[in-house]
This record gives C-alpha cells, sequence and structure tokens, in this order.
C-alpha cells in the first residue's frame, strides 16, 4: 500500500484534505493501515475537476455520497465530500455537503474512527479518540442509542472492534448495544453480518494482548445476535462435557477457545465443528453430557447454515468434510485400511481437516491419531479411471460408474495398486451388483 503521507502530498491540490476513518486510528496505535480514506471539503465535481486537471483519472463510485475514486499508480484511493446529516433513517440517511471536517466526523460510528489528519500530521480528533485508544475504550460518538438506530449494524461492529483491539466498550454504549441487539438481524442484510464474521476471523489472534476473534463471538452469544442467527448455539454454555477431554467443560467455551487456535482461514470450521452438540446431548450421572454422533448431525446442519449465511459454496463444502470427519482420528484405529479411506474421504480438505484437528484439543490426541494425516505411500485417488475402462471395451453409462466405484472401494480396503487386478475387482462388483450381493 502506498504511504499515506505520499497520497496526501499527490493530492495536494484538493483543499481542506484529510486521511480519515480507521486508517487514522490504525496509524494511531502503531498499526499499518488497511484501507487509506480520504474527505476534502470540495464537492464531489469540483473534486472530479481538480483531480483531472493534475493529470490523475477520477472515477464517479458514489457520487450521490460525495465519493471519488482517485487513480494513483493504477490504486484507487477514496476521496468523499465533507457530509452532514439532515435527516436519517436506518442505514440510509440524506445528506448534504458538510462544511467542516468536525461536521463530517460526527457522523463516525465510534470515537477512535472519529479522527482525522492532515499532510502536515495535524490530528482532528473532536470526540477523544485518541484518549479511547490510549484508555482501551470503545464508545460511541454522541448517543449511543442514536448512532445504533441510524446502522444496526453498528451493534456488531462494536464488538469486533473491541474483539480485534483488546477495548472495553463504554458502559453506556455496551447498555446502548444490548437494548438495540433484538433489532439487529431484522434491520440488517445478512449478507453485512457476514461480512463483520469474515473481518473478525480474518484479523490475526496476537497470544500476548487482548484482542482475539473469540471475544467478538462471545460478544454476540451474550447479547444473544448469535442463538438467532444460528439457534443450535442456544444455551451452549450450559452444555458441560467431559473434563478429561475438555478441561474448558462448557461446549461454548470449547469453540470459543478452538476459534482463537485455528488460522483465520479455517475460523468458520471451528465455529460450526460442533454445531451438532445441542442436537445430541445426552446426561450421564458423572455429571456431564455425551454427543454420541454429533459430527455426523453437524454435517447434515451445515447446508441449512450455509446458505441461511450466504457462505460461498465452496466453504460450504469444506466446513461439512470437516465437521463430518474431526472425530474419525479420535475413535478409530490407524490401520492403513482406515487411514487411507480418511484422506479419500477428506479429499482436497485434508489440509483444513488436520488444521481444525490440531486447534480442537490438538494437545490432548493420542499421539497414534496424527497417522491420519501422514502422506500414503498408497494413492488415496481411483488408480482405475474411465480412460482404462473404454480401452477395455466398456461404454460409459450406469455399469461404467458401478465398476469404477467397486475398483476404488477395493484399492481404499486392499491398498492395491495393480491396474489389471483393480480390473479385476471392478469385474467383480459388477456381477455382484447383479446378483444384489456384495463382492
Amino acid at each position: 500500500m502506498k504511504d499515506y503521507r505520499a497520497v496526501l502530498q499527490t493530492l495536494f491540490f484538493l483543499p481542506d484534505l484529510y486521511l480519515v476513518g480507521g486508517a487514522v486510528r490504525d496509524i494511531l496505535l502503531g498499526r499499518e493501515p488497511e484501507d487509506l480514506d480520504f474527505a476534502t471539503s470540495a464537492p464531489p465535481e469540483e473534486t472530479i475537476q481538480l483531480v483531472e486537471s493534475h493529470g490523475l483519472v477520477a472515477i464517479p463510485t458514489g457520487l450521490e455520497h460525495g465519493t471519488i475514486a482517485v487513480l494513483i499508480d493504477r490504486r484507487p484511493y477514496e476521496v468523499t465530500t465533507f457530509r452532514q446529516d439532515v435527516e436519517t433513517f436506518g442505514r440510509k440517511a440524506r445528506v448534504r455537503w458538510g462544511n467542516s471536517i468536525e461536521e463530517d466526523l460526527a457522523r463516525r460510528d465510534f470515537t477512535i474512527g472519529a479522527i482525522a489528519m492532515n499532510a502536515e500530521g495535524r490530528v482532528i480528533d473532536p470526540f477523544g479518540g485518541q484518549q479511547d485508544i490510549e484508555a482501551g475504550i470503545l464508545r460511541a460518538v454522541g448517543d449511543p442509542e442514536q448512532r445504533f438506530r441510524e446502522d444496526y449494524l453498528r451493534v456488531i461492529r462494536a464488538g469486533r472492534f473491541a474483539a480485534r483491539y483488546g477495548f472495553e466498550i463504554e458502559e453506556k454504549t455496551m447498555q446502548a448495544a444490548r437494548e438495540a441487539a433484538p433489532q439487529v438481524l431484522s434491520h440488517v442484510a445478512i449478507e453485512r453480518v457476514t461480512a463483520e464474521f469474515d473481518k473478525a476471523f480474518a484479523a490475526p489472534h496476537v497470544a500476548d494482548s487482548n484482542g482475539a476473534p473469540s471475544r467478538f463471538v462471545r460478544y454476540l452469544y451474550d447479547l444473544e445476535i448469535l442463538q438467532r442467527l444460528i439457534p443450535e448455539f442456544e444455551d451452549a454454555h450450559l452444555l458441560l462435557q467431559n473434563p478429561r477431554w475438555h478441561p474448558e467443560r462448557d461446549v461454548l467455551s470449547h469453540i470459543l477457545k478452538v476459534i482463537d487456535l485455528a488460522p483465520p482461514k479455517y475460523r468458520w470450521h471451528a465455529l460450526l465443528h460442533d454445531i451438532g452438540k445441542k442436537d445430541t446431548a445426552r446426561w450421564k450421572p458423572e455429571g456431564w453430557y455425551s454427543f454420541h454422533g454429533h459430527e455426523q448431525v453437524g454435517a447434515q446442519l451445515i447446508p441449512r447454515i450455509a446458505r441461511e449465511l450466504r457462505l460461498p459454496n465452496h466453504l460450504r463444502d469444506e466446513i461439512l468434510v470437516t465437521t463430518a470427519l474431526h472425530m474419525v482420528p479420535v475413535f478409530t484405529k490407524p490401520t492403513p485400511r482406515a487411514i487411507r479411506r480418511f484422506q479419500a474421504e477428506a479429499g482436497v480438505y485434508l489440509p483444513a481437516l488436520e488444521a481444525l484437528y490440531r486447534a480442537d484439543a490438538g494437545d490432548r490426541r493420542p499421539p497414534e491419531s496424527w497417522k491420519f494425516f501422514e502422506p500414503q505411500p498408497v494413492p488415496v485417488r481411483p488408480i482405475l479411471s474411465g480412460r482404462h475402462l473404454v480401452a477395455r471395451g466398456h461404454r460409459p453409462g450406469v455399469e461404467f460408474g458401478q465398476m469404477l466405484q467397486a475398483a476404488f472401494e477395493h484399492q481404499l480396503e486392499t491398498g492395491e495398486t495393480d491396474l489389471e487386478r483393480l480390473y479385476a475387482a471392478a469385474l467383480t462388483g459388477l456381477e455382484a451388483g447383479k446378483q444384489g450381493t456384495k463382492p
């Protein structure tokens, strides 16, 4: 990313130009800014004219909002005219162009993001954002109830920011979030909610800091947003587990721990890997629940959950496999046959499954269980293929698929790699299928 000072200098011709929002927050926190956004007193038409007169390209990406994208070294940077709210109704608002940066900052959600900086490094901070950053506090700008009514997604964003930076949510802001929580999912598109999970899960977890993605999930659980979003999380904190395997005791605490231990790209998998435990919980006299078959029940729930959350298909498919198979290495003896079958079922998702297994109490798993993830001398993909059958005079059809399946089953069961023997197994399987018996 281009240095923000260089961009400010390049756009020197725009009047009252400031770096605004999250970039200023990250700079004050000593972090690398993710995105650079700017604000100016120039109306959008004037911004376009000034940009083009200085040999740069201006793209009117959101004229109704006063936003122009300026290309610098082929990278777009958004420049937005100062705005002032005239009327607000949910996420939408009627605005007019503002006269000052202070008016523009007053529209922001939290004080830590209501800060601006000019090319000389002068900080504009009318709401005490720097003080809140130093104190580790997340506070709404102005009236928190009004801020949340303007856009109910801000209730979720509060939890994400607090989790990412390890901040505590200021009391009045937290109370307003609790009161607004029941309205969130009826006012916010599910795609925007899921995007907040994506952002929270993408943030790095620093072991020696208070920031952790699990704090975001716990916040949503405490506000009962998570349970409204995914009903299977209802009362997860009451489902006690066998302390021998789960010293964290309850299901919710376990899931939160796995989320923090999982690599960012596998945190959705961690969130949902035990989603079947509520439906399989059976009380035991020892003082905890058993959850026999929870992985299969959970896998059956994944398509519905993924559909409701608008998760991409490739992520849905990967989570389904990792949920269904994550207990196999725990309860299955790692024979060559079992390992081949496990890796064949995992397919391309084996790395995801291993990452989840490692995060899911991997330090307490039987040492021999890790053999399930070791490279195998015998391929776990079919050796006999359709072209081999065609070469032997067979035509594609129903029997074609039956033969390939029979050969692959034989390969997994025995470790056979000889093509002719696998073809013989295919013929045996076809004949057995005709007679209604097992090969």
